[in-house]
């Protein structure tokens, strides 16, 4: 499920309130029923972090293979 803050207080339909300024975990029907009242937060921010860290250990281990290839030459 999406993690979501409400930016409008509302009631859904299967009885839950949410409230102006609160973080839930929303399941995406109920997101898409009421996109207005939700924005998500930080998702973008968090892969783009992810990828830095995956480009960095590839580097290394390209470094890596470049030592062992000339010091078998």
């Amino acid at each position: 499920m999406p993690n979501v803050t409400c930016i409008q207080s509302f009631s859904s339909g299967d009885g839950m309130a949410y409230e102006s300024g609160v973080e839930y975990d929303v399941p995406a029907a109920i997101l898409k029923a009421n996109p207005d009242y939700f924005k998500q937060s930080g998702t973008a921010e968090n892969k783009m972090e992810d990828t830095a860290e995956d480009k960095s250990a590839d580097e290394a281990t390209e470094e890596s293979t470049e030592e062992v290839t000339e010091a078998a030459e």
